[in-house]
Formats: C-alpha cells, structure tokens, sequence
C-alpha cells in the first residue's frame, strides 16, 4: 500500500515542532495547496448516485428543528424518521440546501486510508468524516468541543473557522482566532478545544480525527509501527498491466496494435 508520511501531512510544519509547540495545547493553520484531491465533487457525485445502496449518511437540520437524519439508525429501526427517496435526498440537498455528513468515509480513498494509517501510528485508532454544505449559510454545528485530535483538509470551497480560547469542560465564551480555509488547507484542532465552522458557500471537508493513547507524553511518546495496525488495508483490485520483470502482461496484449505503440486512448 502506498504511504503518506506525517511529514507531508503536516508540510511545512516538522512533526518534532508539531508536538512541541500544538499537539494537545492550541490550533494550527496550514495554508497551502496539497491534499485538495483527497474528496472532490466528483467523489461526492459518484457516492450520492449510488443512494440507496450506500451506508452511514447523514443530514444535519433535515426538518429545520435541528434534527440530524440519520440512513443507518433509520434502517435499524432506532429512528422513526422518513426514508427518502433518491429524488427526495437530492432535493433535501441541492433546493433546501441542507449539509450532509458521511462518516467512517476513509475507504472511499486510499490516500484517505494512507493517512488514517499515519496517523495512527502516533494517536490511537481514529476514523474520517466528510462534510458537505451546497451553499452559504448551509447549517453546520454550533460551537463545540471534541474529545479527539483533528486534523482537518479542506478540499473544495471556502470555509469560515471560529476558534476559541475555552476548552471543555467549559463554555464557549471569547474567540481565539478567525480565518478562512480554502481547498488544500489544513487545520488542527486538540482534543477539547472549542471550535465553530460556517458555512460561506459550497464546501467539501474532511475531518480525521483520533483519540490520544493512554498515557502519551512528550517524554514517553510511542509510535506504533504499521504491523500493529489492525485497520484492513487497501488492495489494489486492478490487475497489473508489468509482469515482475518488467514486461508487459499478455492479458493486457489488446492494449497493442501493429503499430508497436501504446494506443493513449485505451489508458
């Protein structure tokens, strides 16, 4: 599996400053262009196409009472909410503007994995949530705290941030910082520090987020090498076109014409 470093993850920020100067004590901005491909529209348009054969969606404030629709709880019975139709899941979104959420999203994406894989190796088992709003002013949560480390990549759009100086168990009361995020931003939040997104127009971001291990310190800090990781890892479906030596598979051979060159239009 291809693997994604910790130091590209937090370029240009080495991990040694990192976990000295932010892990579990304040936020950092990362202004840059990387990552911005890890969910795009695309993605998204594939995933929703896909309804209902799909699992864990979620809509914020589907019946403006600040009710989260939730697909899984609906199917299991613990909810007694609707159950809509394709037709009325894309209204919900693109003509009532609603924000969808869709975790345990790591798998739609081996760069995804390759980070969740990375980043376990210093924090405890985590998992990656995709936000989506259609708009501006598209509801999100209100100010809150989490109880895990995040690591936020904005991929499409432009996001308002409210960082504030509180961390629970107490309340939100006077703003840190504010700022913008846009397309391959990244943004970490500590575990209990209280945050607020708004929505100022079509937004994708993804929040991966991990719990700290028992008894981590800076003095008595463990990585966890990759063969510890009990997380499945993402194989390659394809088959491959090279032999291990180099040459071409012969069940790839139609990808040839007596021409002797490689035909662009069938890669």
């Amino acid at each position: 599996m291809d693997r994604i470093s910790i130091e590209q993850i937090l370029d240009p920020i080495t991990p040694e400053k990192f976990f000295k100067e932010y892990w579990n004590k304040k936020h950092l901005v990362i202004r840059r262009n990387k990552f911005k491909n890890l969910y795009t529209w695309n993605h998204f348009d594939r995933y929703m196409n896909m309804y209902p054969k799909i699992n864990n969606l979620q809509i914020l404030n589907y019946d403006g009472k600040d009710t989260r629709w939730c697909l899984d709880k609906i199917r299991s019975g613990k909810l007694k909410q609707p159950f809509f139709k394709k037709e009325g899941i894309w209204k919900l979104f693109n003509e009532d503007k609603k924000s969808f959420v869709i975790p345990f999203a790591e798998y739609q994406n081996k760069d995804l994995v390759a980070i969740n894989f990375e980043l376990e190796k210093y924090f405890g088992g985590g998992q990656s949530n995709v936000y989506v709003s259609p708009a501006a002013n598209s509801k999100s949560f209100p100010a809150h705290a989490d109880d895990t480390e995040n690591f936020l990549f904005h991929t499409e759009g432009r996001v308002k941030w409210k960082i504030y100086e509180e961390f629970a168990p107490g309340k939100p009361k006077h703003v840190l910082d504010e700022f913008i995020l846009e397309a391959g931003d990244l943004l970490y939040i500590p575990q209990f520090q209280f945050h607020e997104v708004e929505t100022i127009g079509p937004r994708i971001l993804i929040s991966c987020h991990f719990h700290n291990k028992k008894r981590q310190s800076l003095k008595n800090f463990k990585v966890t090498p990759y063969s510890e990781n009990k997380r499945a890892k993402w194989y390659n479906w394809k088959p491959e076109i090279y032999d291990k030596k180099g040459h071409i598979n012969p069940d790839f051979a139609y990808r040839f014409r007596d021409t002797g060159g490689w035909k662009k239009k069938y890669l």
